[in-house]
C-alpha cells in the first residue's frame, strides 16, 4: 500500500503542477474563467446490460474548457455516476479525460468504488454458455498522465490499482474448487508506458480521422501487488467519412499478457464496448485479438442509427492465436443525441452472437 500512495502522490502532484501553470498563463493573458462550462448533462441514470440487467442512479457529464484554451481545443470530460443494479451491484466511478495548456498535457483515468456481481465462464475458446456467478469488491485508481509530442502523439505513465477481493462464489464452481490463479482475489498494482496517436476530428463522436493507444503495463510486487505479470496492448480506431453525414467507424485491439496472470486481468471479449452480443468475459486468455466495424447515419433531427460487425479469438499462447477458433457477433443501434455541442449520444444497441443469443445494450457514449 506503501508502494501505491508514493505513486498516487506523485501523479497527483504533476496533475497539480499542470494546473497551476495553466493559473499562471490565466494571471499573464487577458483575464478569464478558469473553467469555461461546455456542456453540463445531470440526469437519473437508467440503464441495461447483460451484466447487469436493469440499474438505476444518479449520473453526470461535465465537459468543460479551461479559460484559456481556445474554443477549437479538445474538451475535457469528468463523469461521476452512482448506480444500484437488478444484480445487486454497487457501481461508484469517476472517470476523466482532461486536456490543458493548449492541449500539451492530457490526463485520463478513473477512480471509482465497486461492488460487482460477475459471471466466469472459464479460461479458453470453449467454454460453456452458463458462468458461475461471484461477488467482487475492489476500490480503482487508474491514472494516465501524457505529454503531447507534435501535434498529435502523446506519451506519458500509467498506474493501475485494483484491490480485488471475491466475497461470494459457488460452492461447487470452478473458482472454489480448482486452483485458478486469483481465484480468492488480490491486489494488483503496477505501473507502463501509455502513447496515443490521436488525429480525430471530435472526442464523443469522430467523423474523421484515427486513435491509437499503444499500452504497457509490469504488475509487480514490488509495487504492492500480489501477482507478478506484464501487459502489451494495441487499440485502434480509423473514422472515415462515407458521403456527407454517415460515418464507417473500424476498430482493431490486440491483448497479450505474460507472467502469473490473476484470471480477472486475462484478456477477455464481451460487454458494451468490446465484441458487442457476448456477455463479458464470456471468453477470456492470456492473446486476444478482436476487430469491430460500425456504419453510422443520421436519420432526422436528434435521432441516428448505427449497423456493428466484430470478431475476435482468444488463445493461452501467441503462435496459436490466429489458428484458434474465431467468434462472431452484430447487431443494430440507435442514437439520441444529449448534447448538441460536444456530440453526446445516448447509445441503445441490440447485439446478436453466432450461437443465437440476443443481448441489450442501454448508456451513454459510442462503444468506440
Amino acid at each position: 500500500m506503501k508502494y501505491f500512495l508514493l505513486v498516487l502522490t506523485l501523479i497527483l502532484g504533476l496533475f497539480a503542477s499542470a494546473i497551476q501553470a495553466q493559473d499562471s498563463l490565466s494571471q499573464i493573458e487577458e483575464p478569464r474563467k478558469f473553467i469555461e462550462k461546455s456542456s453540463l448533462i445531470v440526469l437519473p441514470l437508467a440503464f441495461y446490460t447483460p451484466e447487469t440487467r436493469f440499474g438505476g442512479g444518479v449520473g453526470g457529464l461535465f465537459a468543460f474548457r479551461f479559460g484559456n484554451e481556445p474554443k477549437e481545443s479538445r474538451p475535457s470530460q469528468i463523469e461521476l455516476g452512482l448506480a444500484y443494479t437488478q444484480n445487486r451491484q454497487v457501481l461508484l466511478y469517476l472517470p476523466f479525460f482532461i486536456y490543458s495548456d493548449n492541449e500539451r498535457w492530457f490526463y485520463s483515468g478513473e477512480l471509482g468504488y465497486y461492488r460487482y456481481a460477475y459471471q466466469y465462464f472459464g479460461i479458453g475458446n470453449d467454454t460453456p454458455q452458463e458462468g458461475e456467478i461471484y461477488q467482487a469488491n475492489y476500490p480503482r485508481v487508474r491514472m494516465n498522465v501524457q505529454r503531447r509530442l507534435g501535434s498529435s502523439v502523446y506519451i506519458g505513465l500509467r498506474y493501475w490499482f485494483d484491490d480485488y477481493r471475491i466475497s461470494e462464489k459457488e460452492d461447487l464452481g470452478l473458482l472454489a474448487t480448482t486452483d485458478i490463479i486469483g481465484g480468492n482475489g488480490g491486489v494488483v498494482s503496477g505501473m507502463g508506458v501509455v502513447a496515443d496517436w490521436d488525429t480525430r476530428d471530435e472526442v464523443f463522436f469522430p467523423t474523421k480521422g484515427r486513435w491509437i493507444k499503444f499500452s504497457t503495463f509490469f504488475n509487480r510486487k514490488s509495487l504492492g501487488s500480489d501477482f507478478n505479470f506484464s501487459r502489451f496492448a494495441i487499440d485502434g480506431s480509423e473514422y472515415v467519412p462515407i458521403g456527407k453525414k454517415n460515418v464507417l467507424a473500424l476498430n482493431g485491439y490486440v491483448d497479450f499478457l505474460s507472467g502469473d496472470v490473476p484470471f480477472q486481468q486475462l484478456a477477455l471479449i464481451g460487454g458494451p464496448r468490446k465484441m458487442r452480443g457476448y456477455f463479458e468475459g464470456r471468453f477470456r486468455d492470456k492473446n486476444l485479438w478482436m476487430f469491430q466495424a460500425e456504419y453510422r447515419w443520421p436519420i432526422k433531427g436528434i435521432f441516428g442509427m448505427t449497423f456493428f460487425a466484430n470478431a475476435a479469438s482468444v488463445a493461452p499462447d501467441l503462435n496459436t492465436l490466429l489458428s484458434e477458433q474465431v467468434h462472431f457477433a452484430g447487431g443494430l443501434g440507435l442514437r439520441i443525441r444529449l448534447s448538441k455541442e460536444d456530440k453526446v449520444n445516448l447509445r441503445i444497441d441490440l447485439g446478436i452472437n453466432e450461437e443465437g443469443q440476443v443481448f441489450p445494450y442501454f448508456t451513454v457514449g459510442e462503444a468506440f
